[in-house]
């Protein structure tokens, strides 16, 4: 619907009112940081004008009024920080205060209020509210409804009303470039402008094209655990950052930053995204990895295997003798019914006796063995096998101190040194006792793997499990933890209570929730069982054939069915319509979430008969689309090692980066990358390396391809030598 020459009057004064508090809070704010600064030299000089230097010769009252000073600076440091923080926001205010506005008739008010809806709250000194922040109750409305009957949710309870106008602006340098009302969801105009632009260096906020299935999701409170499951390009990463900004302003008297954390991919996604929150006025939460996390926990004791080379090692080394027993206990330690043996081997343990002797020093019992079993066995029972061992340790050391002070003090001459070497004997002994030894754990259920697994309701035959068992034990003679061994180190470590707190975070996400295993999500149970977690993936995009959670029916007996809700996204935004049916053919199944429609070229599918002509072919290709305007060309291979002889032939002839490692920093630019290390990224072009039926030969590799084709925007080509993978013939 037009806007006539009254209303455009009408909202180009608004905007100048608007404007106009911005700058004169900005201006209020640069005057007080201005003030703090002064303030702060001042405190400087008085320091050390009144105080001076401290030493241990002055009296106390100088050290008294020294960390006085200290105090004051260190408040002024906050203050200073917190303004630069506040001008931040009036500055990007200035450039655009808001991107919608909803008229809302309130059931028996005489009639409609305005609301102007942007990244942040504007409120003038009599307290009106002149912009409202896209988080507060009442600016769901603007996400969730068109004309007609609406309602939110606030402190009083469920308002509600009519929508009477929805409008949406597009604001630049503080000058509306363009304006519309629409009774439709939030969609064509802005929303196909944003989609047909090139990708930028980093991940953007959306919060101004927020669809309403993405803001129930965002805004969800009902339950405590989320899954989110959604097809490429259905917007799931920034669902998730901005559920944390939503979070972060619901509940900012109670949460910081400090208090979420997200688990990613890998740094290259985390690198990617790292803009999002910034964007939306809030710090950056702690970003890691499962991979970070796990190998922090288990310490540096054995050389441990990255997952992507793991990844590496699947996707290139079929002829390896080794492979298939790997592959075997690969899945096998992926699998639901490893969970069960796990399960059932700490119970063992916990409940296993444990040999213990009396403590003597200096011909004096200390604590008999007797009273070591009785404090093993019932008092701290109830304690995990590690922390009991933890308990009776430091319950001997404080009987032993008196002997050990005393001896100590009585010995003359020489016989400290026997006191000591006798005290040192003392201590080994204590540390064997309470010795706790996870490799030797982990290493005694595979020796006695039959004990556990004839418990269990197995597909795997006697033979088979028996090859596993063998299969593990001979690795561990060469210091070497392979990624499929970690995870279930991990969740025996903190079954066995030797995992940290981590009672300080609240809020948990789980990006690309699909390629963690449930044996994985028994462990973020371990740690976060008080949090909330939202977890947001795609099945089909599971790119370990393996590793992967396979159904979220395969987590549910972790997460409660009362708190946690599964929800659907049902709409894909990324790729042009013809992309996305391209790609959709790969799956070999019907898929029925929508796409957006934006259109654009067919993807190319062309042969070659060598590889060689592939490379010949890409290096016109990214001379030809970045003649074109395009921003970010993604050369995508199968494996690493494909990336570098891509690179190699590339690098001296166009610019171009590779990325083969996972903490590597995101580049927009023509980038040549594994598929493997690609996924949550994406491209304007996106060419695949080599879909021949000798590269992507198996079907264990067909969600692998399509989460390569999913990674572009505008422009798709698929390169083959020889005849084309048998996974492309639907396409």
């Amino acid at each position: 619907m037009g806007i006539n020459d009254v209303e455009w009057k009408k909202e180009s004064e608004w905007l100048d009112t608007v404007l106009k508090e911005a700058h004169k809070q900005l201006d209020e704010k640069r005057h007080l940081n201005d003030k703090i600064k002064r303030e702060n030299i001042e405190t400087q000089r008085e320091l050390w004008q009144e105080v001076g230097s401290v030493s241990i010769a002055n009296e106390l009252d100088q050290l008294s009024d020294f960390m006085s000073y200290i105090d004051i600076l260190r408040w002024q440091k906050r203050s200073h920080g917190f303004i630069e923080k506040v001008k931040e926001k009036y500055e990007k205010m200035i450039l655009s205060p808001y991107f919608g506005r909803i008229d809302f008739h309130e059931s028996g008010e005489a009639g409609a209020e305005k609301f102007y809806i942007g990244i942040s709250n504007l409120v003038n000194d009599d307290y009106d509210v002149l912009i409202y922040d896209w988080r507060a109750p009442v600016s769901g409305m603007f996400y969730d409804y068109e004309i007609g009957e609406a309602s939110y949710v606030c402190p009083e309870g469920v308002i509600k009303g009519r929508l009477t106008l929805k409008r949406q602006y597009k604001i630049t340098n503080g000058k509306i470039e363009y304006m519309f009302d629409s009774n439709l969801k939030i969609d064509d105009e802005i929303l196909q402008e944003i989609l047909s632009k090139s990708t930028d260096d980093k991940m953007k906020a959306i919060v101004t094209t927020i669809q309403r299935e993405q803001n129930k999701v965002i805004r969800n409170e009902e339950f405590k655990n989320l899954i989110v499951q959604g097809p490429a390009g259905s917007g799931k990463t920034s669902i998730a950052l901005h559920r944390v900004a939503y979070l972060l302003y619901k509940y900012r008297e109670k949460i910081t930053s400090q208090n979420i954390v997200i688990f990613s991919p890998n740094q290259i996604f985390n690198d990617y995204i790292s803009n999002v929150l910034p964007q939306l006025g809030e710090d950056n939460i702690s970003q890691t990895t499962f991979k970070e996390y796990m190998h922090k926990a288990l310490g540096y004791e054995l050389n441990k295997e990255d997952y992507y080379d793991m990844m590496e090692y699947i996707l290139s080394s079929q002829d390896s003798p080794a492979y298939q027993r790997r592959m075997n206990s690969i899945k096998y330690k992926s699998s639901m019914e490893f969970i069960h043996v796990l399960k059932q081997y700490v119970n063992h343990v916990q409940k296993a006796g444990r040999s213990f002797d009396d403590i003597i020093f200096g011909g004096k019992l200390i604590i008999s063995s007797k009273e070591l079993r009785e404090l093993f066995h019932n008092d701290y029972i109830d304690l995990p096998i590690k922390r009991r061992l933890q308990k009776i340790k430091n319950r001997i050391l404080y009987l032993l101190e008196p002997y050990e002070r005393k001896s100590i003090n009585e010995a003359a001459g020489n016989k400290i040194y026997s006191v000591k070497a006798e005290l040192n004997e003392v201590y080994q002994q204590v540390d064997r006792l309470t010795d706790f030894n996870l490799i030797d754990l982990y290493m005694k259920l595979f020796e006695n793997l039959e004990q556990f697994y004839h418990n269990v309701n197995t597909e795997y035959t006697k033979e088979e499990i028996v090859d596993i068992k063998s299969y593990t034990l001979e690795n561990f003679k060469y210091h070497t933890l392979y990624y499929e061994d970690q995870t279930p180190l991990l969740y025996l470590k903190g079954a066995f209570g030797d995992l940290p707190k981590t009672t300080d975070i609240k809020y948990v996400i789980i990006d690309e929730a699909q390629d963690y295993t449930p044996l994985q999500y028994e462990v973020f149970h371990q740690l976060f069982d008080h949090a909330s977690i939202t977890m947001l993936g795609d099945l089909n995009q599971s790119i370990n054939p393996y590793m992967n959670v396979g159904d979220y029916n395969n987590i549910s007996h972790i997460f409660s069915e009362d708190n946690t809700c599964i929800m659907s996204l049902s709409k894909s935004y990324r790729s042009t319509a013809e992309i996305t049916r391209f790609s959709r053919k790969l799956l070999n199944k019907e898929v029925t979430a929508e796409s957006v429609a934006r259109h654009g070229d067919e993807p190319i599918v062309f042969g070659f008969n060598k590889e060689e002509y592939i490379k010949e072919r890409i290096h016109r290709d990214i001379i030809k689309y970045k003649g074109k305007g395009y921003k970010s060309i993604g050369v995508i291979t199968r494996t690493k090692k494909q990336a570098k002889e891509v690179y190699d032939y590339l690098k001296d002839r166009v610019e171009i980066k590779v990325l083969i490692d996972d903490d590597e920093e995101f580049l927009n630019d023509v980038i040549v990358i594994p598929a493997y290390l690609a996924k949550g990224l994406e491209f304007d072009v996106v060419i695949i390396f080599n879909a021949g039926e000798g590269n992507y030969n198996s079907e264990e590799e067909r969600l692998l391809l399509y989460t390569a084709l999913t990674r572009a925007l505008h422009v798709l080509c698929v390169y083959y030598s020889g005849e084309p993978t048998m996974l492309l013939q639907g396409s």
